[in-house]
């Protein structure tokens, strides 16, 4: 048990938001629902030491979570207006970080992906298939 604890702490994680998908939560649920980004890097504190903290959004619709997730660490990657890039573009800026991840960054053994959307199996099995850890986080709200 406490090998699996120490094991647990050496592993190097990489949290990726999809947050154009989490806000189909937020519109959805109460206010009481809104993502506590703090507790869920906290708990992930238990898996492993996060070594990429990233959330893909068009910021520009989401200006009162700026100041918490800059606040927790996270690289704020913008995703132009959905009109202009098409419904998935999030998606797949996110596919292709993890992708690259994945091979220039060996030694960050797990990924977790923070969304709600099952387009993101084909990622899930790719990434399995180059030994790496997959973990899914979603809102109740916004996972299909």
């Amino acid at each position: 048990m406490a090998r699996e604890l120490e094991n647990a702490v050496e592993r190097r994680m990489a949290v990726l938001f999809d947050f154009e998908n989490l806000a189909v939560g937020f519109r959805a649920g109460k206010k009481k629902d809104r993502l506590d980004i703090h507790r869920i890097l906290e708990r992930l504190l238990e898996k492993g030491k996060i070594i990429v903290k990233r959330a893909y959004s068009d910021w520009t619709h989401w200006d009162d979570f700026k100041n918490e997730m800059h606040e927790a660490g996270l690289e704020l990657i913008e995703i132009p207006k959905r009109a202009i890039t098409g419904k998935n573009s999030a998606d797949m800026r996110l596919c292709v970080d993890a992708m690259d991840l994945c091979y220039s960054k060996p030694h960050i053994e797990t990924f977790v992906i923070v969304s709600g959307d099952s387009d993101f199996s084909p990622l899930v099995s790719k990434l399995k298939a180059n030994g790496k850890r997959v973990i899914g986080l979603g809102m109740k709200e916004s996972t299909s």
